[in-house]
């Protein structure tokens, strides 16, 4: 249930809460802090009123397409959104949706998709979770933790120490330290074999070993491995763009892009709808933590994506070649916001020789082009 406003506790952080980056990390210089701060709260509520229901009785859910449907993916999103603009009423509710929506693997992690049937929301498509949606919900409910305590209603904390318990479990292959794509791949030799850059939340990681002490040693070996495989593929398929496919595969000790369909498209190996996302989860760890090991391979894909565009950002094509033609080239001719934003976040590293690509994006992707 959503929290009374009256019972809500005190935020630690309200939002705007600035957070202090790595040196050498830049932000966009074309608009005011004050400016940066209004359009992102402005953007926060044109979401909120567009994409959050609460159909069915359950608790707030996010609408992630044209029909009644949700994902725990877009559920994650949602979750880390609220507690960052210290929305506790709003994350409550998603908590309590959440909740109600419980993997048949992972008991504290989220069954991944619910539809809309006959005035309730139902588990569809399978009742298991997927990982970026398990990692987000853990996150956010570690941010809530910080944010409001957890002395109240929800205990933010015990809650996410039991979903990161089940993510080691379920979620991790503890012989290869890597992040399968669901828990459902837990004991499946194909599936455990298989791992989604997407799901490499570098920044999370980080959090994780903080709140989670006793298993800080495994949660830094799956901050290891995934820069192994990150920056293997840097220097091999990948050694001018930096870029990691939708998914990828063991093979012969190494991991390589998937060929073919794995689960998704003829583009599971390329840098498609999944692995959009990698410029902006690949580069935190740097941002907010200042860990190099990714740092090479995301600059390679900043010096590589400026100069494919021209520093022009609807030129960032909505799809790249990684495994199934020539790196780097784009497969089709059109722009996504969901390509383009993560490059925003890459751009910060780019420094001073990157400021005016930084800046152009963050006039495209808040309305100049969007």
């Amino acid at each position: 249930p959503a929290a009374s406003p009256a019972l809500a506790a005190t935020a630690t952080h309200p939002f705007p809460a600035h957070a202090t980056y790595t040196a050498g990390v830049i932000k966009p210089t074309n608009v005011t802090q004050a400016a940066m701060d209004s359009k992102v709260q402005s953007l926060y509520t044109t979401w909120k009123s567009t994409y959050l229901r609460s159909d069915g009785g359950q608790g707030t859910w996010v609408k992630y397409d044209s029909t009644s449907s949700t994902v725990s993916e877009a559920h994650g999103y949602g979750m880390v959104l609220a507690a960052y603009f210290a929305d506790q009423a709003t994350f409550d509710s998603m908590y309590g949706y959440y909740r109600k929506h419980l993997s048949s693997v992972g008991p504290n992690l989220m069954a991944w998709k619910q539809t809309l049937k006959n005035g309730v929301m139902k588990n569809v498509e399978g009742s298991d979770s997927a990982t970026d949606g398990d990692l987000d919900i853990a996150y956010a409910l570690q941010l809530a933790d910080a944010q409001w305590g957890s002395a109240g209603t929800v205990n933010y904390r015990t809650a996410a120490l039991a979903m990161l318990g089940n993510i080691l479990t379920y979620d991790v292959n503890q012989t290869t330290w890597t992040l399968n794509p669901g828990d459902w791949a837990h004991g499946s030799t194909a599936d455990n074999n298989h791992t989604r850059p997407s799901d490499f939340m570098t920044d999370h990681l980080v959090a994780f070993a903080k709140l989670d002490p006793a298993n800080a040693t495994k949660w830094n070996n799956v901050s290891s491995k995934i820069a192994s495989i990150v920056n293997a593929q840097a220097a091999a398929g990948s050694s001018t763009t930096g870029l990691v496919p939708d998914f990828m595969v063991l093979s012969g000790g190494s991991f390589v892009p998937v060929s073919g369909t794995y689960l998704e498209s003829n583009h599971d190996g390329d840098f498609d709808y999944n692995a959009c996302r990698t410029p902006w989860r690949l580069a935190m760890s740097y941002i907010a933590n200042g860990r190099t090991d990714l740092l090479a391979s995301q600059l390679k894909t900043n010096t590589w994506i400026r100069g494919a565009t021209g520093g022009t950002p609807t030129k960032v094509r909505a799809g790249y070649y990684v495994k199934n033609g020539t790196n780097g080239k784009a497969y089709v001719s059109y722009d996504n916001l969901a390509f383009t934003a993560p490059m925003a976040v890459n751009a910060m590293l780019g420094g001073a020789s990157g400021q005016t690509w930084l800046n152009n994006l963050w006039t495209s992707i808040t309305g100049g082009n969007y």
